[in-house]
């Protein structure tokens, strides 16, 4: 998988499909996706298949008596267990879930956007993201990037 970049403002159909950007399809250069909410609840990401699997089920799953850990119990509920496989249509769209889409306020006919964030794509509500640029209107890129520095 290539880097994910970008953000493309779209729309979801009256079936709630989704049209990913040909420059991110290509990227992913899959047939299917993987839909989670995002860690914050006011967004869906989506990964492929073999992202889901290495990087978050197995990392999840090799931790030492995961069941028995109350913390990670229920981030597989409210997390792994969210997760939708997705196939990607000849059009190059997905079809977001019904539950996901009044989860995160993204209606049919509704504006959208997707940003890619280098391996994986962020679903925005256009409204839910306008809220969000505006609560964090102050924070300033130089500000991020120190605090990323930072952390080495």
């Amino acid at each position: 998988m290539g880097i994910l970049t970008g953000t493309y403002k779209t729309k979801l159909d009256d079936k709630g499909r989704l049209s990913l950007p040909a420059r991110l399809r290509n990227q992913i250069s899959q047939e299917q996706v993987v839909v989670l909410p995002g860690i914050d609840g006011k967004y869906l990401i989506v990964v492929t298949p073999e992202y889901f699997t290495t990087e978050i089920q197995a990392k999840i799953a090799s931790t030492p008596m995961a069941m028995l850990d109350e913390t990670k119990r229920l981030f597989n509920r409210k997390f792994i267990a969210t997760a939708d496989f997705v196939d990607i249509d000849a059009s190059g769209r997905i079809n977001i879930p019904l539950q996901k889409r009044e989860q995160f306020g993204l209606k049919n006919r509704g504006d959208a956007l997707i940003l890619g964030a280098l391996d994986y794509i962020e679903i925005w509500s256009q409204e839910e993201y306008d809220k969000m640029i505006s609560e964090t209107e102050s924070v300033t890129l130089s500000s991020l990037a120190q605090a990323l520095s930072d952390k080495g």
